[in-house]
């Protein structure tokens, strides 16, 4: 036989305010009696006569009832409680007209009839069935006999309610009140089915409280779903108790609050055609459908289908960790832990929330959403498995790292970004996010003073610039040679070269400040190498150093390791003939390739890099050069995460594009013919209007005027004039100022010192705005 002991309060109301103050130690037992002898011969319980007068056995369905919320509770705790028949027990539940007019039960005591449970005789209780009053009543009582109390009454060891928020049926099944702020007197309101199916996360939290938790049940990995017709819950496909019997319609009612001891869980919800609004997160509640919300009376409806438990002492493993969607427009919200979410079809919104997750947006048109401005993630992108990467670099790493996929937009704080320009603006990392000194994706400027050998960077603030700040002093003999991210801490880096002593040195940026530059290694320029370009080579997110030696033909890199780097191995030499031209992703693998080009044959050779080796170059096609074309730039002209080539012919002024496929190149199409007669000229590439396909600048020294070609895919729009720059402004280069994902246009005015920004907004351009003056007779110069 158990015991019954006190118990302490826990200082948290939601709790306390369900603490009777008494539970069971040891072995409980609960019976069923079938005669009033199975009681002891003093047993009164405290009524003016005897309770077991009018004694009958509890009718079928509430001992159904009873055996129901037995193994609740055994599933929620580590309580111990077995069937003792139909004899004396530790509880025993029988019914009387005594406990008119509905029911009631004693907390655990030593006594005749502490934990004992008696229905009345004023209420059918042969109807009960899940979900209705008569069968939630069972769920109640019984809760008193293991030693919760009524939620909305003070008492207890902390004397306290339950706080009024959580005082009402969604929360407890010890309240009086159907729905928040309702009557305690009036009598419940609830629908005939729309009562709790389940203890609700409070009852489960105070009876772990107060005998432990189970973290055995549904330990393994365990799918979660439910009839869309019955609301009848299945685990694993094994089906669980109907409410109603599985009659729907108005017993068609899912009001339940999900216990799950460990494994990886998913509530999959794949069936459902209705708009769902999925959370994940502890205590919260999800919405399947509108039809299947419990109506609590007044006009109130359940704020969920289901409900999560709380986790009990903060351990993670009773966590939900997945969710999929229907084929409706869903929303789905993860927890602090790693999440799946699958939004399924339809148009979704999926927030992953803390850990590190997988997003899936399947079919429709599907949005990530995330709490922090965008310049707040590293964002990578492979192109290959479409897969974007994205890792919060904010203290705490409140967003994790998310994988995502099939998502068409994703919506950051400070605006929402088509996948197509995240896409290229990952893709285009190198080349489009180094001159980014402080991490807030906006294009900062950078400027050198050739006498004193400082180092300045203006900081952009959408339109606006900051004051001009020197942020470090090179050493004497080195000079600037590139920039990159080397550390992989999202900001660009300054790299420097010594040509009395080949050493490199490397300014790493902090902010607006940057350490004293390090060396970081000696080109070996004796043996005839020399330092060429810049690129991610491997893939890890940090920019490393390409060298070439035009006597072997070798191709060098060096890895930048943080503030390290390693010592360069030749990864290839090139064949004879061919000389280097340009770095590009081709393939899309997310990993800086080389390409190479033969003066005298034509043909165009590609380097795929794997890691801190290299494959053999293979011959992607031959510019028909006799034709008058020349290799002119790179970029990715169809967006499709790979980089393109792109050629000029000085003849015809056509212009064309060879796109990659992989390793293989199609044939260059002319997509246009530049009016060179009227003084236009190729000038930059960018991507103008934000559609992650990189679009040609052209520039008229004559008219100062600036017109724009959009590429798509292997076809161009007709250049527009989209602007005409100021008399003495020259153009200076490409940035994306305000960090729209759109390349501006900068001008600097060789007399004045003053520099504009041209903004793009598709095609058309922002009338242009001075944001600062250089400093030149203090010997600063812009470097683009």
């Amino acid at each position: 036989m158990a015991t019954s002991v006190t118990v302490s309060a826990t200082n948290n109301a939601d709790i306390d305010g369900l603490l009777s103050g008494y539970k069971w130690t040891g072995a409980i037992t609960y019976s069923f009696p079938d005669s009033s002898s199975d009681y002891a011969s003093s047993y009164g319980g405290g009524h003016s006569e005897p309770i077991t007068s009018g004694f009958a056995s509890a009718p079928t369905q509430m001992q159904a009832a009873i055996n129901y919320a037995i193994g609740l509770i055994l599933g929620y705790t580590n309580a111990s409680i077995t069937y003792a028949g139909t004899n004396g027990a530790d509880i025993m539940i029988a019914q009387s007209p005594a406990a008119n007019p509905t029911s009631y039960a004693y907390y655990p005591g030593n006594y005749a009839a502490g934990g004992d449970v008696w229905f009345g005789t004023q209420y059918n209780y042969t109807l009960a069935q899940l979900g209705n009053y008569y069968f939630t009543t069972a769920l109640h009582e019984l809760g008193h006999a293991l030693g919760l109390k009524h939620s909305q009454e003070t008492g207890g060891p902390a004397n306290v309610a339950v706080p009024s928020a959580h005082d009402d049926s969604e929360y407890t099944v010890m309240s009086y009140r159907s729905y928040v702020g309702a009557s305690t007197t009036a009598g419940y309101t609830n629908e005939a089915y729309g009562y709790p199916q389940t203890y609700m996360a409070n009852d489960i939290l105070a009876l772990q409280t107060m005998y432990g938790a189970d973290y055995t049940t549904q330990s393994g990995n365990t799918v979660y779903t439910w009839s869309t017709t019955t609301g009848q819950e299945f685990i694993n496909g094994v089906a669980q108790l109907a409410p109603g019997g599985g009659a729907g319609g108005s017993a068609n009612r899912i009001y339940e609050t999900v216990w799950d001891g460990g494994g990886v869980d998913t509530y999959d919800l794949s069936n459902y055609t209705t708009n769902l609004n999925i959370n994940l997160n502890p205590g919260a509640s999800s919405v399947f459908s509108t039809v299947q919300l419990a109506n609590l009376g007044d006009g109130h409806d359940a704020s969920g289908n289901i409900y999560n438990a709380y986790l009990y002492n903060g351990d993670a493993r009773s966590y939900i960790d997945n969710a999929t969607g229907g084929s409706g427009n869903d929303s789905l919200l993860g927890n602090a832990i790693a999440n799946v979410l699958n939004g399924g079809s339809g148009d979704d919104a999926i927030t992953g929330g803390g850990g590190n997750d997988t997003i899936i947006g399947g079919s429709g048109t599907d949005t990530a959403v995330y709490s922090g401005n965008e310049a707040n993630y590293v964002i990578v992108y492979n192109s290959a498995t479409q897969t974007f990467t994205l890792t919060d670099q904010r203290s705490g790493t409140p967003d994790g790292s998310d994988t995502v996929t099939g998502v068409e937009y994703f919506q950051f704080a400070d605006g929402t970004v088509t996948s197509a320009a995240l896409a290229a603006f990952a893709a285009g990392h190198a080349a489009t996010r180094e001159p980014d000194f402080n991490g807030d994706g906006k294009t900062d400027l950078l400027f050198l003073n050739d006498t004193t050998h400082g180092v300045a960077v203006w900081d952009m603030n959408g339109t606006q610039v900051l004051d001009n700040t020197q942020v470090g002093t090179s050493s004497t003999g080195s000079h600037y040679a590139a920039k990159g991210d080397f550390n992989g801490d999202g900001k660009s880096d300054l790299l420097f070269l010594n040509d009395s002593t080949h050493e490199l040195s490397a300014m790493l940026m902090n902010g607006s400040q940057s350490t004293a530059p390090a060396v970081i290694g000696t080109i070996n320029a004796a043996g005839g190498w020399q330092f060429t370009d810049v690129g991610d080579f491997n893939g890890d997110g940090k920019t490393d150093l390409l060298f070439v030696n035009p006597t072997t033909n070798g191709i060098a890199e060096w890895q930048l390791n943080g503030t390290q780097v390693v010592t360069s191995p030749q990864v290839g030499v090139a064949p004879s003939g061919f000389h280097f031209a340009s770095t590009g992703d081709f393939n899309g693998d997310g990993k800086t390739d080389l390409l190479l080009i033969n003066d005298a044959t034509h043909d165009v050779q590609m380097w795929q890099m794997n890691g801190t080796q290299v494959s053999s170059a293979t011959t992607i096609g031959t510019i028909n050069a006799a034709g008058g074309w020349h290799f002119a730039a790179t970029g990715d002209f169809n967006g499709d995460g790979k980089t393109d080539l792109f050629f000029l012919n000085d003849t015809t002024h056509g212009a064309a594009v060879w796109l990659m496929n992989g390793s293989q190149i199609t044939a260059s199409p002319q997509i246009g013919v530049i009016n060179a007669a009227s003084g236009w000229q190729f000038t930059d590439i960018g991507d103008f209007n934000g559609d992650g396909k990189s679009d040609l600048l052209f520039v008229n020294s004559a008219t100062r005027g600036v017109a724009v070609w959009q590429l798509n895919g292997t076809q161009v729009t007709d250049n527009p004039q989209v602007g005409i720059a100021a008399s003495g402004n020259v153009y200076a280069g490409l940035q994306d100022i305000n960090g729209d994902h759109k390349s501006d246009i900068l001008f600097e005015n060789a007399t004045t010192n003053a520099l504009t920004v041209w903004e793009m907004n598709g095609t058309q351009v922002a009338v242009n705005q001075q944001i600062g003056t250089t400093n030149s007779a203090g010997g600063w110069h812009l470097v683009t």
